[in-house]
């Protein structure tokens, strides 16, 4: 009987960051929860593109845990059986 074998971490990690992303920066550039009556909109501190990117940044790190307690969980899984 062969061991069963974990995932790798690190695959797991960087496409939850990369999908997180491009979720968050799809959500910022739709301007679906955008606030138009902004006193900080109409002051202009922030460009529509450091929204995406700081959106963008934020997806990447909750969809990075996420995607890493999933490798944990498959991981110990794995070792159970």
């Amino acid at each position: 009987m062969t061991p069963a074998r974990g995932p790798r971490f690190f695959p797991f990690i960087l496409t939850g960051a990369v999908l997180g992303f491009l979720l968050g920066a799809g959500i910022a550039a739709s301007g679906r929860f955008e606030d138009t009556d902004s006193v900080l909109l109409q002051q202009g501190q922030y460009s529509p593109s450091a929204g995406i990117g700081y959106v963008g940044l934020l997806g990447a790190a909750l969809f990075a845990i996420l995607a890493a307690l999933v490798a944990l969980a498959l991981d110990w899984w794995a070792r159970r059986s």
